[in-house]
This record gives structure tokens, C-alpha cells and sequence, in this order.
């Protein structure tokens, strides 16, 4: 993938400052004013460490199921016409030997249509998958493919909300990813030897002091989005969070639709490539209470799925979400 000229990404940048510059002033006054933490959202210290140990559980059996991103392989870019899968070492992607025929099949792409076609005598099923969608420490989901039909020629594709039409064979499957007018074929193989590599999630310690209140102040601010392969995507920010650690002010920038009731934030702080991943974490939280308050729990934070597999594409932190403090909560990087 060819990152954005930087002629590109300059020009966006000045496009997106002039945005609603009125309404990003009265928010800066309005943060002027607000020189104290908001009272903060009580809990109770048991209750909130269960929390946060069924969230961490979920996230290792989701891990460790099939289909998860540890069982990622591949990610090869679509462009219009056909590539071929195989064993075959002349295959425009190359499967591994011991568990996929020569010729298993081919992708073609015309226009928006991606269609699998399978080699004449070759089984391959298909079905509905959602893993990759779902949202972190959902837990463990295992695919039931006993039902899954066999087919020969079958267009790949959104299946619903947040389902995609898998393809199978063996331990292997495939779905496309759209990005924008971008589409990939991402290969998984559920006897990848990530499996064998992994044994849980290394975190801190759970710690309330990490439960921080913070105050959402309403903006409209254009900001860009970098991703791992060099892209930059333009998001306006309808708020950011205001909140104290060690008596230290901080902010971070909020993305996503204004009245959402969940917001995803991504983040990076002092432990980023120092005990954390280098390019930052994420963190999910509610929308805001009547008084305008968050609960951002960095217990929570965890590691995007870039750390787990080479195949991946994740947002990385905007210029103005990487915070000076180390951020002692939530996942470490995983050392394999």
C-alpha cells in the first residue's frame, strides 16, 4: 500500500484545521474554565476488579479460538481481474502445502463483485463469519460449520451487519475486507503456529486508580487517522475528554458519531515500545452522563489487533491523542 503523498496529507491537514474554528474556541474557553477534575463516578473496588477480569478472560479465549487473529496469514490486496490460491508455488498466493491441494481456486474482482471460484474436485464450504467484527472481550466464539454448504462459485462479501461470507478449507478460510473502494483477501489458518505461541495476555495490575472521571467537552475539531499501511482518513472529533492523573491535566480526542452510546478511543503514552505496544492501544467507554462525565478505565486498555498478527490494518493514535504519562493499565505488548 502506497502511504499518501505528503503534499496530500499536508493539504488535509490545513483543510481539516479550518474546521468550525468557532465552536474549537468557545471549547478551549470552556476548558479554560474548567480548572479541576470533575466529581468523580464512585465504584465499588470488587466489583470493578471482577469487571475488569471478565473483560481480560474474554479476551484470551477470544484469542485463542478459531478464526481469531491469531489465525491470520494473509492479507493480499485486490485489484481488478483474478489471483489464483494454491500450493503451488507459482499461485498468486502461496498456501501452505501440508493443508490446501496445488490449485485450490481463484478470486476474481470486477468492479465492487468479489467472486471465489473453486478448482474442478476441490471441497470448499461456505458460511457466515464475525469474528474479526466483533468487539474486544466478547469472548469465544467457536464457528459451527457442520451445516455449511459446499459450493463451486459464490461471490465473498458482507453477509449483514457485521458478518462476512467465509469460504473454508480444512483449517483454512478466507473473507474480503473493504477499506474505502479498497478490498483484501484475508487467509486464516487455524493451526497457524501463533496458537502454539500464545499463553494469555501479560497486563498490569488491576488498580481503581486507573478508573479516572473525565469531562467531555463538546467540540468540532478535524482530525486525521493514520493507519499501519501509510493511510490517513479524515474524521471530525465531536469532543475530547478532559481528565486528571497525578494532579496533571490531559486530553484526548474523541472519534465517532455525536449521541453514539459507546465510544472507541485510540491512545498512546509513556509505555508505548516501553512494556506497551509501540503504536498505542485502544479503549472503549459510555457515552456521557447528565453532568457531562466519563469513565475512562485505562484497566481496559488493550492491544490492537496489529499485535497479534502481520496482517492487520489499524488505526494509530491522531497527533493529538499521545499522552506524556505512562499510562500503567491494561495490556502489554506480547512477547513471542
Amino acid at each position: 500500500m502506497t502511504p499518501a503523498p505528503l503534499g496530500e496529507v499536508r493539504a488535509s491537514t490545513l483543510r481539516f484545521a479550518s474546521v468550525a474554528a468557532g465552536t474549537r474556541i468557545a471549547a478551549m474557553l470552556a476548558m479554560t474554565a474548567c480548572a479541576a477534575p470533575p466529581d468523580a463516578i464512585p465504584v465499588d473496588a470488587e466489583a470493578h476488579r471482577a469487571g475488569v477480569q471478565r473483560f481480560h478472560d474474554a479476551r484470551v479465549a477470544e484469542l485463542a479460538a478459531p478464526d481469531s487473529w491469531l489465525s491470520l496469514i494473509g492479507l493480499f490486496w485486490l485489484q481488478e481481474g483474478e489471483i489464483t490460491l494454491g500450493a503451488d508455488s507459482a499461485s498468486d498466493v502461496v498456501l501452505p502445502g501440508d493443508k490446501a491441494p496445488p490449485r485450490l481456486g481463484r478470486v476474481v474482482r470486477s468492479g465492487s463483485e468479489v467472486r471465489f471460484v473453486a478448482e474442478p474436485g476441490v471441497r470448499v464450504t461456505s458460511g457466515v463469519d464475525s469474528t474479526l467484527a466483533l468487539s474486544a472481550g466478547s469472548g469465544a466464539f467457536p464457528p459451527d460449520v457442520s451445516g455449511d454448504p459446499v459450493i463451486n462459485d459464490e461471490a465473498l462479501g458482507s453477509a449483514g451487519p457485521g458478518k462476512s461470507i467465509v469460504h473454508r478449507h480444512g483449517p483454512l478460510n478466507w473473507v474480503l475486507m473493504t477499506s474505502g473502494d479498497e478490498m483484501a483477501l484475508r487467509v486464516r489458518d487455524n493451526e497457524s503456529p501463533n496458537y502454539d505461541r500464545f499463553h494469555g495476555i501479560d497486563r498490569y495490575p488491576i488498580s481503581t486508580e486507573w478508573r479516572v472521571t473525565a469531562r467531555w467537552v463538546p467540540q468540532e475539531k478535524g482530525i486525521l487517522v493514520p493507519d499501519v499501511v501509510g493511510r490517513a482518513s479524515e474524521a471530525v472529533s465531536p469532543a475530547f475528554l478532559e481528565f486528571w492523573i497525578g494532579g496533571e491535566r490531559h486530553t484526548l480526542d474523541v472519534t465517532g458519531a455525536p449521541g453514539a452510546e459507546r465510544y472507541m478511543m485510540v491512545f498512546a503514552d509513556a509505555t508505548s515500545g516501553r512494556g506497551t505496544y509501540g503504536a498505542g492501544r485502544y479503549v472503549w467507554f459510555d457515552a456521557p452522563d447528565e453532568q457531562g462525565r466519563v469513565v475512562l478505565d485505562f484497566n481496559m486498555a488493550y492491544n490492537p489487533p496489529c499485535v497479534w498478527t502481520g496482517y492487520a490494518v489499524c488505526p494509530l493514535p491522531s497527533r493529538d491523542n499521545r499522552l506524556a504519562v505512562a499510562v500503567e493499565a491494561g495490556e502489554k505488548d506480547w512477547t513471542h
